[in-house]
């Protein structure tokens, strides 16, 4: 082999040696490049991922669990596992106030208040029993879209966390995180910084604590309460003896010198500062009673007067008739008002028309002494949308009798039942009546005398002895004004 050909090897060599490293250092920028994609597809794959945090916290999210979306895309959470992660809360199956474990109603509950809700509905109901109200109050809310029933589990969407918590949540769509700053953390925040705002506390009632979910600040000065937002500004100046935060209004109740008024949650002035007490009838018609020189009156959102203040009494007392524990005694079936006056009892409706003169001795029946322990009073036939009245029938006979109306005035029984009352059996409240000594259900004496249910439910062979037509007989018409 002669000097060229080890030349011509060299070069060869060269040449092999050259390709060798082209391919080695294209294969690490392939693998740089890969790694970098795969960085990027796993960062976005984790931005996208979704994460729920309480305070903080995380919840830990179970697939086909935790969330689920509905044919829009709107996110709903499982509302027990939040309230697992929410300071002070519980959540509880069924109904609040009884012992059930039916999943297609929940409570979530603080020691503070409860909020009621079911499967299909967004309608809720929250009752406060906190010490730092007056009384039970008792409103309801509406959340953005009914609750969800899936597998044994109530979902909520995620929005409306808020109302049913009363904490602040921040949701964004984007990145799927969810943060829920509950109320307690909110004020525990706001307590360290309202100094630096010219305050020198938050009000700490609980029902001024629940506006700061919609960062609203009721505060103290020297001068006395007013409203702020978290960065300073001002709904209301601080001028007021004291304020309270109705929240199915989203609205304040304000006093100075023991004279109240209402403002919004803007700070504009709804109601005057003229009334001696001024209590939220009822959320959904937008009306509330008031109160002078001991006598009460209703009036609209916008202070227009629905009825006159010359009653001693509006609503019943709730204490007397466990069926409206968790209720409005306000207003029956959404439009009736009961009023008392010198003693005597009448209807009216929302929009201030007379149903019923104010002429009679009760609403509802207080059973008699000499029945048994277990009965409790009654006062409304939710199936028939009946309203129990009670009268005297006599000057000389003292005998209160009773009698049945509907929300539109129409006597459904006449004054000649002795007792309606009824008792819990096998988890259900059983309504009884009794007249002339004789004691029968309730639905089976209806139905003999062509009384129908507002909503037919149930059917069944109904035999009573107790006859509430006008006349004997067994062709006689049912009771008629």
């Amino acid at each position: 082999m002669d000097l060229f050909d080890n030349e011509e090897l060299f070069k060869q060599e060269k040449k092999k040696v050259k390709r060798n490293s082209i391919i080695i250092f294209s294969c690490i920028a392939i693998a740089i490049i890969l790694i970098i994609v795969i960085v990027v597809a796993m960062s976005y794959i984790q931005s996208i991922q979704i994460g729920i945090s309480v305070d903080g916290v995380g919840v830990p999210i179970v697939e086909g669990q935790t969330v689920i979306y509905d044919e829009s895309n709107n996110m709903f959470v499982n509302i027990k596992e939040v309230a697992a992660k929410v300071p002070q809360y519980s959540y509880i199956n069924g109904k609040y106030g009884e012992n059930s474990e039916n999943t297609e109603e929940g409570v979530v509950q603080c020691q503070s208040e409860a909020v009621q809700f079911s499967m299909n509905s967004n309608k809720i109901e929250k009752i406060l029993f906190s010490e730092d109200t007056e009384d039970t109050e008792y409103g309801y809310m509406y959340l953005t879209y009914p609750v969800k029933y899936q597998n044994g589990i109530l979902y909520a969407y995620v929005e409306d966390l808020k109302t049913l918590f009363n904490a602040k949540v921040n949701y964004n769509q984007k990145t799927n995180k969810v943060t829920l700053t509950s109320t307690e953390t909110l004020y525990t925040t706001y307590q360290n910084s309202i100094q630096n705002l010219g305050y020198t506390s938050v009000d700490s009632s609980y029902v001024n604590k629940k506006a700061l979910a919609s960062d609203m600040i009721v505060a103290k000065k020297d001068s006395g309460y007013g409203i702020i937002r978290p960065d300073g500004t001002e709904i209301a100046s601080p001028r007021y003896s004291s304020i309270k935060y109705l929240e199915t209004t989203e609205e304040f109740l304000v006093e100075n010198n023991g004279e109240y008024g209402i403002i919004s949650n803007l700070g504009q002035s709804k109601i005057p500062m003229s009334y001696e007490e001024i209590k939220l009838l009822d959320t959904n018609s937008g009306l509330y009673i008031v109160k002078n020189d001991d006598k009460f009156g209703v009036i609209d959102k916008t202070g227009n007067q629905i009825l006159f203040m010359e009653f001693d009494q509006i609503g019943v007392d709730k204490t007397q008739f466990p069926s409206l524990e968790n209720g409005n005694q306000y207003l029956f079936y959404d439009i009736i008002i009961p009023v008392s006056r010198d003693e005597k009892w009448g209807l009216y409706n929302i929009r201030g028309e007379e149903i019923l003169p104010v002429e009679y001795d009760s609403i509802g029946c207080i059973v008699s002494s000499r029945q048994s322990a277990s009965v409790q009073n009654a006062i409304l036939l939710d199936d028939y949308e009946g309203i129990i009245v009670g009268k005297e029938i006599s000057e000389t006979n003292r005998n209160k009798k009773y009698a049945v109306y509907n929300p539109q005035g129409d006597q459904l029984v006449d004054f000649q039942l002795d007792n309606i009352y009824y008792r819990t059996e096998n988890g259900r409240d059983v309504y009884y009546l009794e007249k002339d000594g004789q004691n029968g259900l309730l639905d089976e004496v209806f139905a003999q005398n062509g009384i129908n249910k507002v909503v037919k439910d149930i059917n069944s062979n109904l035999d009573s002895n107790i006859n509430i037509n006008n006349s004997t007989g067994e062709t006689a018409p049912i009771v008629t004004n």
